[in-house]
């Protein structure tokens, strides 16, 4: 793919990442997208053969711009739960932009496009979960006798990201009684 060509892919994404933060993301369909970005729907559709594919690539892309928010080099010298909580907030800011525009929205997809954004958001809470294991290994603070087959780190970073989530769609600005309750049950 020629540089030109991926810019135009580019600029196909930013202008349906536009229309979903303007008027939402069940908004975006193939002909609002190619008058939004001035090319023909065919020129959309060499590079996002169906709907789906576009919605799935928004999404795709507001999970990447999420992580990217995570300034991982400051989190260096930290506590693990220093370190969650400063995921938390950088996360819940970036989410709290965007909540009300079109995250509420998915919902309204239809089944085939929910079932797409929900695969493509499960590689990126995989992505999140990895993180936050590595954060677990890497603090000596971190008890290595809680694990077993119920208690796996695994499923620990599973229930931090879970939490962290249902505490953004609640516009939970208090984190220290998460983070409590954490330190009862995985650390010394």
């Amino acid at each position: 793919m020629g540089i030109l060509n991926y810019n135009l892919k580019e600029s196909i994404l930013c202008c349906a990442k536009e229309i979903a933060f303007e008027q939402g993301i069940t908004k975006i369909n193939i002909r609002l997208v190619a008058k939004k970005c001035n090319v023909s729907i065919g020129t959309i559709y060499n590079y996002y053969p169906k709907k789906n594919d576009l919605l799935v690539a928004v999404i795709e892309d507001f999970w990447l711009e999420a992580l990217e928010k995570i300034d991982f080099k400051a989190l260096d010298g930290k506590s693990f739960y220093e370190k969650i909580q400063d995921i938390y907030n950088n996360l819940n800011v970036y989410f709290h932009n965007f909540k009300e525009n079109w995250l509420g929205q998915l919902s309204l997809l239809n089944e085939q496009e929910k079932k797409l954004g929900r695969k493509k958001e499960n590689e990126y809470f995989a992505k999140i979960h990895a993180v936050i294991i590595s954060l677990m290994d890497s603090d000596e603070n971190i008890m290595g006798k809680v694990w077993d087959d119920c208690i796996t780190k695994e499923k620990t970073a599973e229930f931090i990201f879970d939490n962290m989530i249902l505490m953004f769609k609640k516009d939970e600005g208090d984190f220290e009684f998460f983070i409590a309750i954490l330190k009862k049950i995985i650390s010394d």
